[in-house]
C-alpha cells in the first residue's frame, strides 16, 4: 500500500510541474509579445507625429516665404514705383493729397486679408508714407529697419508684443535708381497663423500643437495665459519638486535646431489634478528669416500602449484559464482511472461471496451501483456547474430575486465572498433587473424556453463586467427557480470601441493626405496665375503708353477693361476651385461625374502644360453619383498626380495621360493609364498599402493610393484596383451608379 500511495503521489507531481511548467510559458511568451508589439507602435507613433511636427514646420515657412515673394515683386511693380515717384514729388512741394493714391497697396490687402493685419510704406527714416487699413505706429520697427537699410534685402523681422497680442513684421526695402527710397512692410499676426495652421493639429484626447521661439519661450499655445512664458523656468517655478531633466534635454536639442521625437513626463495644462503624465514630443525647426521657431506636437504615452497592456492581460488570463481546466481534465481523468481499479477489485470480492448469499450480493450490489451512479451524477453536475467560462446564478422566483446558488466563476468575477453572495438578492447586484423586470421576466419566459438581454454587474469595490445573460427555468417539486448564465462581454465591448477608433484614424489619414497634397497644388495655382499676372502687368503698361502717346480714347479704355475682368475672373475661378477641393463639410450629395474630373483637371493643368503632357479624356456617358465630390476630386487628384510624376521621372519619350469612363447597368467604370513605363510586380501587390511608396527619392508619403483605396471602398461603396498596362500603370476604380428613381432632387 506504501508502494503504490507514493507513485500515486508522484504521478501528481509530475502533473503539478507540467502545468506550472507550461503556465510560465505561455506567460513568458504572451508578455514578450507585448514588449515586442509595444516598441513597433511606440516607434510608428513617433514616425507619424515627428512627420506631422515637420509637415506643420514646412507650412509656417512656406507662408512667410510667399509673404516675403510677394512683397518683393510689389515692390518691383512698375505702377507702385511710379506712384512712390510721384508722392516723393508731391511732398517735396509739401502736399499731402497723393497718399491717398496707393491702389496697388489696397489691392493687395484685400487678397492678403486673411494673413495679413495691414500693409505699410515708409521712408527711409519710418516715417509714414502710406497705411492700409488702418494707421500703424511703427511697433517693432527700432531693430528691424536699420537691419533692412543694413543687409539692402528682404527681412523676416523680430517677435514684438503690442496690446496683449504678438506680432512680426515681413520688410521689404524699395530702391530707385539703386538708392533706398522706402520700406514696404506687412504686419502679421501670430494668432491668425496658431488658429490657421497650428490649432488644426490634433494629436489624441489631450494632445495638441504649440510654437516656441529659439529661446524656448513659447509664442502659441491653446493656453492664452502661457504664451510668452520661458517653458522650463515655469515648470521649474510652478513644480519645483519634479524632475524636469527629461524636459530641460529637449529643449537643449530644440534651441539647437534639431528635429526629433522625445519621451519625458510632465502636466497637461488641462488637468486640474495636477498629475504627472508621461508624453510623446515631437518637434522640428521651421526657420523664419536669420532665426528659427520649434514647432511642438505633444501626444499622451498611455494613449498609445494602453491597449496593448489591456489586450495582453486578458490574453494571458485566457490562457492560465486554459492550462487550468487542462491541469482539471488530467486529475479527473487519474481519478476516474483510479476508481475503475477499485471497482474491478470489489467485483471480485463479491464473487467470491455470492455462494454464500446470492441474495444479499445482488441486494448489495444493486445498492451500490445506483449509489455510484447517484454520486457520478452529482458529481458530474458540480463539475459542469463550476468549471464553465461563464457565471452562472440560481434565482429563487418564490422570494423574488434571492440567489440560491452560485458558481465559483461567480465568486471570482464579482470579488464577494460566496456567503455574501447567497445573502443577497439579484437586485443588489444588477443594473437593470428590478422586481417588476423579473416578473416580466418570469411571463416571457412561460412563453419561449429561454430569454437574452444585455446587462451590468456590479462587483465588489466599484467594479462593473457588461454581461449578456441567457435564462431558463429550473422546476423541481419544491420550488421554481431561475438559472441565469452570464457570459462576460467586456472584449466584445472594447472591439466595438476599437471599431469607433479606427473609423477616427482614417478620417485622421484622409485630413493627413490632403494636408500633403496642399503643397502641390499651392504650386500649381501659382503656376496658373503667373501668366494672369503678367498680362495685367502689360495691359497697364499698354494704357500708360497709350496715355503717353494720346492714344487712350474711351473704346481702347473698354476694350482693355473687359481683358483685365477676364483676366481676374480667372484668377478668382482658380481659388474657388482650390476651396472646393479643399472643403471641409461631410455632407453627401448626388453629383455628376464630369464636374469633378473636369474642375480636377483643371488643378493638374498647369503642371501637365509644364511637363509636356497630353491628356486623352474620353466619356462615353455622364452619370450622377452619389457621396461627397471633394473626396472623389482627391482619388482622381493623387492617381493623376502619380501618373505626372512616373512619366517625368522615367523621362518617357511617349507623354500621355488616357482617362476613360464607361458606363455599364448599375456601375461606373473610371480607368486611368499612364506611360510612365509600370511598376514591378512586387510594389503592385502592396501599391493600395499606407506608407508604401516606391519614390523616397522623389518625397513620396505612400499615402496617396492607400486614402484613395479607403475613399473609395468606405464612402462611395466601390472598389479600385492596379495592374500594368500597355504604355504604363492602370488603375481601374468601379462607383455604383443613382437610378433614375433614386436620383435625390433630380
Amino acid at each position: 500500500m506504501n508502494i503504490r500511495h507514493h507513485k500515486i503521489e508522484l504521478k501528481s507531481l509530475i502533473i503539478l510541474v507540467f502545468s506550472s511548467v507550461v503556465m510560465l510559458i505561455i506567460v513568458s511568451a504572451s508578455y514578450l509579445n507585448y514588449k515586442a508589439i509595444q516598441d513597433n507602435v511606440v516607434e510608428i507613433e513617433q514616425y507619424q507625429l515627428l512627420s506631422q511636427a515637420q509637415t506643420l514646420a514646412k507650412s509656417i515657412e512656406n507662408f512667410f516665404t510667399n509673404q516675403r515673394h510677394n512683397l518683393e515683386i510689389l515692390a518691383k511693380n512698375r505702377n507702385f514705383i511710379n506712384d512712390l515717384k510721384a508722392y516723393s514729388e508731391v511732398a517735396e512741394a509739401g502736399d499731402d493729397i497723393y497718399k491717398t493714391q496707393f491702389q496697388n497697396i489696397v489691392d493687395y490687402y484685400v487678397i492678403q486679408s486673411d494673413n495679413i493685419e495691414l500693409i505699410r510704406i515708409v521712408d527711409s527714416e519710418g516715417a509714414e508714407i502710406f497705411s492700409y487699413p488702418s494707421i500703424d505706429y511703427g511697433q517693432g520697427l527700432e531693430v528691424d529697419l536699420p537691419h533692412v537699410k543694413a543687409v539692402q534685402s528682404t527681412v523676416t523681422g523680430d517677435i514684438y508684443k503690442e496690446n496683449g497680442y504678438l506680432y512680426v513684421n515681413v520688410l521689404e526695402p524699395v530702391c530707385i535708381e539703386d538708392e533706398l527710397t522706402a520700406v514696404l512692410y506687412v504686419k502679421v499676426k501670430l494668432d491668425t497663423i496658431y488658429y490657421a495652421m497650428v490649432a488644426p493639429v490634433k494629436a489624441g484626447d489631450m494632445g495638441y500643437a504649440s510654437v516656441k521661439d529659439s529661446d524656448g519661450v513659447l509664442i502659441m499655445h491653446p493656453n492664452r495665459e502661457d504664451i510668452g512664458v520661458d517653458v522650463i523656468e515655469a515648470r521649474v517655478g510652478a513644480y519645483p519638486e519634479f524632475d524636469w531633466s527629461e524636459l530641460l534635454t529637449l529643449i537643449e536639442k530644440q534651441k539647437r535646431g534639431e528635429s526629433g521625437v522625445g519621451i519625458y513626463h510632465s502636466l497637461w495644462f488641462t488637468d486640474n489634478d495636477q498629475k504627472r503624465v508621461k508624453k510623446f514630443n515631437a518637434f522640428a525647426p521651421a526657420f523664419i528669416g536669420n532665426d528659427f521657431w520649434v514647432i511642438n506636437i505633444s501626444k499622451d504615452y498611455e494613449e498609445v500602449v494602453t491597449f496593448l497592456k489591456q489586450r495582453t492581460y486578458a490574453v494571458m488570463i485566457v490562457n492560465f484559464f486554459i492550462v487550468l481546466l487542462y491541469v482539471t481534465i488530467l486529475f479527473y481523468a487519474y481519478r476516474r482511472k483510479k476508481d475503475r481499479a477499485l471497482m474491478e477489485k470489489e467485483r471480485m470480492l463479491l464473487t467470491q461471496v455470492k455462494s454464500l448469499n446470492e441474495e444479499l450480493e445482488e441486494d448489495i450490489a444493486k445498492r451500490i451501483i445506483l449509489e455510484k451512479e447517484l454520486i457520478m451524477s452529482r458529481n458530474k453536475f458540480q463539475n459542469i456547474f463550476q468549471s464553465g467560462s461563464d457565471c452562472i446564478f440560481v434565482i429563487n422566483t418564490k422570494d423574488p430575486g434571492k440567489i440560491d446558488e452560485v458558481n465559483d466563476k461567480v465568486v471570482k468575477s464579482l470579488e464577494f465572498e460566496k456567503v455574501e453572495l447567497l445573502g443577497k438578492r439579484y437586485f443588489d447586484i444588477s443594473s437593470i433587473v428590478t422586481e417588476k423586470y423579473l416578473e416580466k421576466l418570469l411571463e416571457e419566459l412561460k412563453r419561449n424556453q429561454n430569454v437574452m438581454f444585455e446587462d451590468t454587474l456590479k462587483a465588489n469595490h466599484g467594479k462593473t463586467i457588461p454581461v449578456e445573460i441567457n435564462v431558463r427555468i429550473l422546476e423541481d417539486e419544491k420550488a421554481e427557480q431561475l438559472v441565469m448564465i452570464s457570459r462576460d462581454i467586456s472584449i466584445k465591448k472594447r472591439y466595438e470601441s476599437e471599431m469607433e477608433e479606427k473609423k477616427r484614424w482614417e478620417a485622421l489619414m484622409i485630413y493627413q493626405s490632403r494636408l500633403a497634397a496642399m503643397g502641390e497644388m499651392i504650386g500649381s495655382i501659382a503656376h496658373q496665375w503667373r501668366q494672369p499676372l503678367s498680362g495685367i502687368s502689360m495691359i497697364f503698361n499698354n494704357l500708360e503708353d497709350a496715355y503717353h502717346y494720346n492714344e487712350l480714347d474711351e473704346d481702347y479704355l473698354k476694350k482693355q477693361g473687359k481683358r483685365m475682368q477676364a483676366l481676374v475672373k480667372y484668377m478668382s475661378q482658380t481659388i474657388d476651385d482650390f476651396r472646393f477641393f479643399f472643403n471641409p463639410k461631410n455632407d453627401r450629395e448626388d453629383f455628376l461625374i464630369s464636374s469633378v474630373v473636369d474642375r480636377t483637371l483643371e488643378f493638374l493643368n498647369e503642371s501637365v502644360r509644364l511637363n509636356n503632357i497630353e491628356i486623352i479624356y474620353e466619356l462615353e456617358k455622364d452619370s450622377l453619383i452619389y457621396g461627397r465630390p471633394n473626396q472623389l476630386s482627391q482619388v482622381l487628384f493623387s492617381i493623376l498626380k502619380n501618373a505626372i510624376d512616373a512619366i517625368v521621372i522615367c523621362e518617357a519619350d511617349l507623354r500621355k495621360i488616357w482617362i476613360k469612363i464607361l458606363q455599364n447597368e448599375d456601375q461606373l467604370t473610371i480607368e486611368i493609364e499612364d506611360t510612365g513605363g509600370g511598376t514591378a510586380h512586387e510594389h503592385l501587390i502592396k501599391i493600395f498599402d499606407a506608407y508604401y511608396t516606391t519614390k523616397e527619392a522623389h518625397n513620396g508619403t505612400g499615402l496617396g493610393l492607400y486614402i484613395s483605396k479607403v475613399i473609395v471602398e468606405k464612402n462611395f461603396s466601390g472598389r479600385i484596383m492596379a495592374r500594368n498596362g500597355q504604355y504604363g500603370l492602370c488603375i481601374t476604380m468601379v462607383l455604383p451608379l443613382i437610378h433614375p428613381e433614386e436620383m435625390r432632387g433630380v
